[in-house]
């Protein structure tokens, strides 16, 4: 595979990832990042996010923190804090 085919299929998975992202805070406005992370699609093999690793689980948050901060740099979503968490909602 080439470097372009690479980069694509980056980008790719980045698309994807915003949608989904979008689509769970759309869907469940107040989550949290680990709960969005929790709701996301994982290529693991646990029955649930409750049996993820730690260490998966903290890799999975920081996905989700990235995707999460790229919406709310572009105005998708907006963040607010509530009893001591950061929580994610549609803008609109």
């Amino acid at each position: 595979s080439t470097v372009e085919e690479r980069i694509m299929s980056i980008i790719k998975h980045h698309k994807v990832r915003l949608q989904e992202v979008n689509s769970i805070i759309r869907a469940c406005p107040g989550l949290t990042a680990y709960e969005i992370a929790g709701r996301m699609r994982w290529d693991i093999q646990c029955d649930s996010w409750a049996d993820f690793p730690l260490m998966q689980k903290w890799f999975a948050v920081g996905e989700a923190l990235a995707h999460i901060d790229y919406l709310l740099e572009s105005g998708d979503i907006l963040s607010e804090k509530s009893n001591g968490l950061q929580l994610y909602r549609p803008r609109n």
